[in-house]
């Protein structure tokens, strides 16, 4: 019995035997295939990992071609042109001065964005949707990608100077284009009345949005009409192309223009009640334009409009007198002028009472103050308290303050003053005595006293009291009251213009005298030069 259950048992294990080799291959085969799907799944996440990081590179080198193009925009000083290579036309096959290209080679491979061969993996096939109307026939564009281009020299380059630029360490991005932007550089027009005679109009800034200028074929020529007919500065649009070592491509776009200059309504602005005392005189003139030399020059006519000729230029032109700005221009009340006080201006009356305010100007503080220089910091050092819910910060009292390297005055000549020795050499515009404006920010109330100059924007982020001279180019922008009380012997000579948001002229016991001359230019010329504002921004899809 117990030999037939052995051999049962026996036959059994027989029949059992290779099913632990079986299940071995198969458990083999099963972490063989999650082996290769982990391994197919670490390949893909690499491939997307990497095709990521050539992405991003490629983006951000576009950007710093896009910012280096954007600083190099930068005026040398303010009363100096923009660089050479910047556009000084819409972009036309007739000229080469509508079209920058910034390159930036490798050193091995040419970069040519206007070659259009199919070859030319550089080709800057992006241009025909700009739809430039002098450049670009009506059967090219808007056409993507670009499969040909109009010849001719419509073009000019500038090298990039970044860093490893003509290396194997130059960045990614290869091209910028620099134009204007014209109205038809997107469509629909940018104005209701898109057609053809108006597409070819520079787009301007305003200082908060773009608009095209009718018959204009240059921003900056603008001449603001009172009361506050805003200043314009040109639109321009730079497109930058990067291609990654893994041959992405990625094309950044940007609009940018330089801030427009403050221009008042008059000499004087005041959002609040204007007293007059003392000697002072108040010319809504625009000295820049007209000559104001000798006023017997000046005529007035039954009606009392006053009259001035305008400036002989020095190559014998003659300029047009600007007499549209008033002397004071309040939201409130002036007070009658007395005898020892001058009020005149090309306007009949010379002085406009309860009109609208238009300006903001705690929002206009808030945006000059961040590139301003600030008096609590070197070279001025002053110490300030804060703000309180009551009452403004003071600054103290402080005499003998520079604030930009003024020009000599009276300035002479008009348009671009000689420089004060005084100062420090100057020969062609550079040196250490050449005029040179600066925007300086003052956080609460202060008194100068004696000998204070300045070139620019003196900001005052409170009230400012002026107790003794002050000779000044530019605008003076106070938050609170400007007071103009005397004191010694000190002249007080304002060229270009005063604005402040409450009691903006009292002048109780002004020692002396006083002149504040409207100066178109020292208005336009009283920015820090700084490069180009960002606008707008965004990437092509294409």
């Amino acid at each position: 019995m117990i030999s037939i259950q052995r051999a049962k048992w026996k036959h059994k294990a027989r029949g059992e035997k290779g099913i632990a080799l079986l299940m071995c291959i198969f458990a083999l085969l099963l972490l063989t295939g999650l082996a290769l799907a982990l391994m197919f799944m670490s390949d893909t996440e690499q491939a997307i990992n990497n095709n990521y990081r050539d992405s991003e590179r490629a983006y951000f080198a576009a950007m710093a071609g896009l910012q280096e193009a954007r600083t190099r925009m930068r005026r040398p000083a303010t009363s100096q042109p923009l660089p050479a290579w910047v556009p000084t036309t819409m972009p036309t096959t007739a000229a080469n001065t509508g079209v920058t290209y910034l390159l930036n080679s490798d050193g091995t491979t040419a970069v040519q964005p206007w070659n259009f061969v199919a070859t030319n993996p550089f080709r800057d096939d992006q241009i025909c949707n700009e739809s430039f109307p002098l450049l670009l026939t009506a059967s090219l564009g808007p056409n993507l990608p670009c499969a040909s281009f109009p010849g001719g020299n419509y073009y000019q380059t500038v090298n990039s100077t970044s860093p490893g630029t003509n290396s194997t360490a130059a960045m990614d991005y290869k091209w910028v284009r620099i134009t204007r932007k014209a109205n038809a550089s997107a469509a629909p027009y940018l104005v209701s009345n898109a057609v053809a005679a108006n597409s070819n109009q520079p787009i301007c800034w305003d200082g908060s949005q773009q608009v095209p200028l009718a018959g204009a074929a240059e921003c900056e020529l603008v001449e603001p009409v009172p009361p506050l007919s805003k200043t314009y500065t040109t639109v321009y649009r730079l497109t930058s192309f990067a291609m990654a070592p893994g041959r992405t491509q990625r094309t950044l776009q940007m609009d940018v223009a330089e801030r427009p200059p403050i221009v008042t309504n008059a000499a004087v602005d005041s959002q609040d009640h204007v007293t007059l005392n003392g000697k002072l005189d108040v010319n809504g003139f625009d000295y820049c334009s007209c000559d104001l030399s000798d006023m017997t020059k000046c005529t007035k006519d039954a009606a009392g409009v006053t009259t001035c000729p305008g400036l002989t230029m020095p190559d014998g032109s003659k300029k047009t007198c600007n007499n549209k700005n008033w002397a004071i221009y309040a939201s409130s009340t002036v007070d009658n002028p007395n005898k020892s006080e001058t009020l005149v201006a090309g306007p009949n009356p010379p002085v406009v009472e309860n009109q609208p305010w238009l300006y903001d100007i705690p929002k206009m503080i808030d945006e000059l103050k961040s590139t301003a220089t600030d008096v609590r910091k070197a070279p001025y050092n002053w110490t300030c308290t804060s703000a309180t819910s009551t009452g403004n910060g003071s600054c103290g009292t402080h005499s003998g303050q520079v604030y930009g390297t003024p020009p000599l005055f009276p300035p002479s000549p008009p348009e671009n003053p000689a420089a004060d020795s005084t100062y420090g050499a100057c020969s062609n515009g550079i040196g250490p005595g050449c005029p040179n404006p600066q925007v300086t920010y003052v956080p609460g109330n202060v008194q100068l006293t004696g000998g204070s100059v300045g070139n620019g924007i003196l900001i005052v982020d409170g009230d400012l009291d002026i107790h003794g001279g002050l000779q000044f180019y530019g605008l003076i922008l106070v938050r609170g009251v400007v007071k103009f009380t005397g004191g010694g012997a000190d002249q007080t000579n304002i060229y270009g213009a005063v604005l402040a948001g409450q009691e903006s002229y009292v002048d109780n016991v002004l020692g002396g005298s006083a002149t504040i001359q409207f100066n178109i230019c020292a208005l336009k010329q009283s920015m820090n030069p700084q490069p180009p504002t960002t606008i707008s921004f965004h990437e092509l899809a294409y």
